[in-house]
């Protein structure tokens, strides 16, 4: 083996060693977090935190170890799930309103008034996890069930909301446009199409889908 190419795994194992470093610290700010709002532990919470971590991170993180990162932010999440479900029960953040399945007409009618989809894209501030969070938030404030979606390529992460609706099915919302939105596995997500902002390697290919209700 060459020693350029030794040197190179050794940074790699330097750079997963402090990743996991990292990611140990970001499920401990998980449970104090969790702690402040009653012990009450949530999917949706979980995935959006650790979303908003991994959107940080990937924006100060040489693109050479993105493998090594995608490892540890499997590991990282995982962990964190275990933990959470250890600290309190699953039940969710507790709602004042009973959720409820929509038609198709009635979900686009909350999306005509809702103005998630007015917010500007702002890199490193307000970004695909934040505007699925919004929506999805402001969906069950008004009584509608909704699913926070995360979505996973190689090189890059993104979020939608899913609607169960009672005469379309299952119906994903790109957040940033209230646009409908397919997802297929193995194909590139439609950034274009939806009015989405674009990450670098844009046309990667969606390799995990999970609808987290």
């Amino acid at each position: 083996m060459s020693k350029s190419k030794e040197i190179a795994i050794t940074l790699a194992r330097i750079a997963l060693g402090m990743i996991l470093l990292i990611q140990g610290l970001t499920v401990l700010a998980l449970i104090q977090y969790i702690n402040t709002i009653g012990g009450i532990y949530s999917d949706k919470i979980a995935a959006a935190y650790v979303d908003g971590y991994a959107d940080g991170f990937a924006q100060t993180y040489d693109i050479s170890f993105q493998e090594a990162y995608g490892e540890a932010y499997d590991k990282g999440y995982d962990k964190g799930y275990e933990i959470g479900l250890e600290t309190g029960p699953k039940e969710g953040v507790a709602r004042m309103v009973e959720l409820y399945n929509p038609t198709y007409k009635e979900l686009r009618e909350f999306l005509a008034r809702d103005n998630t989809d007015a917010k500007p894209f702002i890199e490193g501030k307000y970004v695909s996890f934040h505007f699925a969070v919004e929506l999805n938030n402001n969906a069950e404030a008004n009584g509608i069930r909704a699913a926070y979606v995360r979505i996973r390529a190689k090189e890059w992460g993104h979020a939608v909301v899913a609607f169960e609706t009672v005469d379309r099915g299952l119906v994903f919302i790109e957040p940033q446009s209230d646009k409908d939105v397919s997802l297929v596995m193995g194909e590139p997500y439609p950034w274009q199409q939806v009015g989405a902002s674009r990450p670098a390697n844009y046309d990667d290919a969606i390799v995990k889908i999970q609808v987290i209700w």
